[in-house]
């Protein structure tokens, strides 16, 4: 079975890819290190919880469903010009991506693949709806996830506006759609400004604490904890406020500071096996470094930024040598049933 090539690969879109990819080991650290982060109370742990539920979390999850969305389109209509099977082959594709989402939760409860990959088929029907009908559905379910703090809710709406996206060519015409992308980020600005101002002010003084072994919360940490949770759903129904602010500033900037970000070019073609390496590095740090030992959240998060750059300078490395990251290919060389060339 002939793969389908990319002839012309949308930079953009790795760009964005590795942008988003920056932000997932900060917020998935806890549910790795769970019992080994002391959500102490701490003045540093509480700007850093405070710094990510503001500008992290939910944020960068949402440009990752929307992008996925996007990566959609373009298999189904590139494989739809070169194969009449290409159902079938997309289908395939999502099931390699299910076994392997079923084998990385079973190490990290939570993961996105295998609900990715859920999606992806419940996607599959949209590919043939007008582009304006999925454009409709994603914002109103986008709109209703938000309103609704609804995490779980919002990454069908939001791969069903990128899958929109890839059918109006957005980013294959990005210097056609500039003046709405301008118009986009000076909005979004805006409200990303006002945001941050509300969220820092209504964040807990106290930030959020965690219950330790022998460690019992006092009824004001209780109370904290409480409020915490509370300032999480407000910080969840702003999300897609910040990330329409990134994803359009990242579109802006692109033509003027696209070599500053080439190390991100890398980082995003790779973003399957990056995402899955995160986790294994975050459980090697785990089993051989931190063991037994209760760090910080500014440790864990330093841990994080430090896996972070590891990867981008791999990643940059590999793909000199290399056409695809290795379980990208090994991820196409299953979706095709035959064994592709990954030298360059």
């Amino acid at each position: 079975m002939q793969p389908t090539v990319n002839k012309q690969r949308i930079h953009l879109i790795d760009l964005i890819r590795g942008f988003a990819l920056l932000g997932l080991p900060f917020v998935n650290v806890l549910g790795l290190w769970s019992d080994n982060v002391n959500l102490s109370g701490e003045h540093t742990d509480i700007i850093v919880q405070r710094f990510l539920f503001v500008f992290v979390e939910g944020r960068f999850f949402a440009i990752f469903s929307f992008l996925f969305g996007v990566g959609i389109y373009l298999f189904l209509s590139r494989a739809k010009a070169k194969h009449t099977n290409y159902q079938l082959i997309f289908i395939r594709r999502m099931a390699i991506l299910f076994v392997i989402g079923f084998i990385h939760q079973l190490f990290q409860p939570g993961e996105a693949l295998l609900f990715y990959a859920i999606i992806g088929i419940i996607l599959l029907p949209f590919f043939k709806l007008p582009k304006q009908w999925n454009l409709v559905l994603g914002i109103i379910g986008i709109i209703v996830g938000s309103i609704c703090s609804a995490k779980l809710l919002l990454p069908l709406p939001f791969m069903l506006l990128g899958l929109a996206f890839g059918q109006y060519h957005v980013f294959e015409k990005t210097m056609s759609y500039r003046k709405s992308w301008s118009f986009v980020l000076v909005v979004s600005f805006v409200a990303t400004i006002i945001a941050t101002v509300y969220l820092w002010m209504q964040a807990p003084s106290l930030g959020m604490t965690s219950y330790m072994d022998s460690f019992e919360l006092t009824e004001l940490q209780i109370d904290m904890n409480r409020a915490f949770f509370a300032f999480t759903e407000i910080a969840l129904m702003l999300a897609p406020i910040f990330t329409l602010f990134y994803v359009s500033s990242l579109v802006i900037v692109e033509p003027f500071i696209g070599k500053l970000l080439t190390p991100l070019y890398a980082y995003g073609r790779m973003a399957f096996t990056n995402y899955l390496g995160q986790t294994v590095m975050l459980l090697l740090v785990l089993q051989f470094i931190v063991k037994d030992s209760i760090v910080s959240y500014s440790y864990a998060t330093i841990s994080c930024a430090i896996i972070v750059f590891l990867q981008i300078i791999f990643s940059t490395f590999w793909l000199k040598h290399f056409k695809y990251g290795p379980l990208e290919w090994l991820w196409r060389c299953g979706t095709y049933g035959e064994i592709l060339s990954i030298k360059k």
